[in-house]
């Protein structure tokens, strides 16, 4: 099976992570799916592949080396629109045009330029009304190609190869049962980005804040200077936060504070903000426009209350690597040796790699090849895929 027949293989489950669910994994779907996954470890030669009791796949190859690379990625999809594609269409040396998925979509390359960085090579596109499911299954396929190869091919390489498939990353909880020991591995690799000529070792530090106002309800009819409307005081709330710090106005390494939603009626109205900086000095900024706020409104409104609660989420993962540099200079090495171009990019979210770097892994995050990701408009790069094999090829010697 070559990486583009597994890749359709696997993207034909789906396995949509479920951001209601209390569970780990939050659907049977991944429990499911990762058990294909350790019977087809088994079955190109990684006897030693098992899902532990949390469903996370992991897998060791021992290649009597000192020192083992781990690769992971995350077997979940984005909770956006359902996966389970089974019928994508490959467009053979893509020649720059629109894309008509059907007869309700068409991907126009005015609307998703990022179709000119992929002129030339095969991509895989969906039928329009489901996801791909490259992030992170592209990923996955990657993996596996590139572990057959090791197998056969040890001779050639200088470290132990360690393998994990999460569970549930798309909603935040990926790492959340994750196991360093397990890994065993000295530092490892997230494959889960976009463009494999691009590399992540930053990503936004990150905090989520609950605010939930508190006014005062009576009958509309009597309710001159008595009634404190609460949705009204949650508009005026959000004004008062920086107009332009939203992520429609935001890019590269510009933060931003995030009104992701709001319910409620004349009584109490909540809102959930998250607050995202690469700079955690910025971050614990736009921590204080919150309380600002609150000040403010509860000043200006005696009768209401405002409560605003604040929770960090996970950190930027550059903190960790300005102090060790070597996985880093491993993948300039890969990419040199490839003779392809390399270059970083901070991640305007967050990763698996972020949450395992400070559990005491280092864990960058490569390119995949999958782009347009979480929607109907995905598509991968059959190309890259097979590119970054060949780099990871270069990682390991």
């Amino acid at each position: 099976m070559d990486i583009l027949e597994r890749f359709k293989k696997y993207i034909a489950f789906d396995t949509k992570s479920d951001p209601t669910s209390s569970e780990y994994p939050s659907v049977k779907s991944e429990l499911e799916f990762g058990k294909i996954l350790v019977n087809d470890l088994k079955e190109i030669g990684i006897d030693s592949a098992y899902q532990d009791e949390y469903g996370i796949v992991y897998a060791f190859i021992d290649n009597k080396k000192e020192k083992t690379i781990g690769l992971i990625s995350h077997m979940d999809t984005a909770p956006t629109i359902d996966g389970g594609l089974k019928n994508p269409r490959l467009i053979e040396h893509y020649e720059g045009s629109d894309i008509k998925l059907n007869d309700k979509y068409t991907m126009k390359v005015s609307d998703f330029p990022i179709l000119k960085s992929v002129i030339g090579e095969d991509i895989l596109v969906t039928d329009g009304e489901h996801l791909m499911g490259g992030d992170d299954k592209a990923g996955i396929a990657i993996i596996f190609e590139f572990a057959k190869y090791f197998l056969f091919h040890k001779d050639e390489f200088n470290y132990n190869l360690a393998i994990s498939f999460t569970c549930d990353e798309e909603i935040g909880r990926g790492a959340s049962r994750f196991d360093v020991k397990k890994m065993k591995a000295d530092f490892a690799y997230t494959l889960d980005g976009e463009s494999i000529y691009e590399a992540n070792f930053e990503n936004f530090n990150a905090s989520e804040a609950k605010v939930t106002i508190f006014g005062v309800g009576v009958h509309p009819g009597n309710a001159k200077d008595i009634m404190i409307n609460s949705i009204l005081l949650a508009n005026e709330f959000n004004s008062l936060l920086p107009k332009d710090m939203i992520p429609s106005k935001t890019e590269e390494y510009q933060g931003f504070i995030h009104l992701d939603f709001i319910k409620g009626d004349v009584e109490k109205t909540e809102m959930e903000y998250i607050l995202r900086d690469h700079d955690k000095v910025l971050l614990e900024e736009k921590k204080e426009m919150l309380l600002k706020a609150k000040k403010v409104i509860e000043s200006k409104y005696p009768k209401a209350k405002v409560e605003v609660s604040i929770k960090d989420e996970y950190k930027n993962m550059r903190d960790y690597f300005i102090k060790d540099m070597t996985p880093i200079e491993m993948i300039n090495r890969a990419y040199i040796n490839s003779k392809l171009p390399i270059k970083y990019t901070p991640i305007r979210g967050g990763t698996d790699g972020a949450t395992i770097t400070y559990m005491g892994l280092p864990c960058p995050n490569l390119g995949t090849g999958d782009f347009n990701p979480h929607g109907r408009f995905e598509f991968v790069s059959v190309t890259q895929m097979k590119q970054m094999v060949e780099i990871l090829k270069e990682l390991f010697k």
